[in-house]
């Protein structure tokens, strides 16, 4: 199944697929909430698809990771968590808009240095 994913992403992104390998981590925090956990659901994935497109897969494994620790941003347990620590049970939407801010700025920076570094950098 990982296999079958890391093709479309590929088919579907192709040379620029770098460029949304820190999306793709951020995702896997998003759902399962854990960094860690992203970096197992698409660590293979991302190495896959890194050799698809002849990649730097360091560069794309790094991305993941990268990618897993902006999706605590947005993760619904940390913003959950977040609201209860500061008991504003209803600003919850509040809160994730003024985090959506940094998290797009940071996965469009993300993935502007990883498709670039991993070509100029080996």
């Amino acid at each position: 199944m990982t296999h079958e994913i890391s093709e479309t992403a590929v088919n579907t992104t192709g040379i620029f697929y770098p460029a949304i390998a820190p999306f793709i981590g951020s995702v896997g925090t998003f759902i399962t909430g854990s960094a860690t956990s992203s970096s197992v659901l698409f660590g293979k994935l991302q190495t896959a698809s890194a050799s698809a497109i002849y990649a730097n897969a360091s560069w794309i494994a790094a991305a993941n990771a990268t990618g897993a620790c902006a999706g605590k941003l947005i993760s619904p347990q940390n913003i959950a968590i977040a609201t209860a620590a500061i008991a504003s049970n209803e600003r919850d939407s509040e809160l994730l808009k003024s985090a959506a801010k940094y998290y797009v700025s940071f996965i469009i920076l993300m993935g502007c240095i990883v498709y670039f570094g991993q070509i100029f950098i080996h």
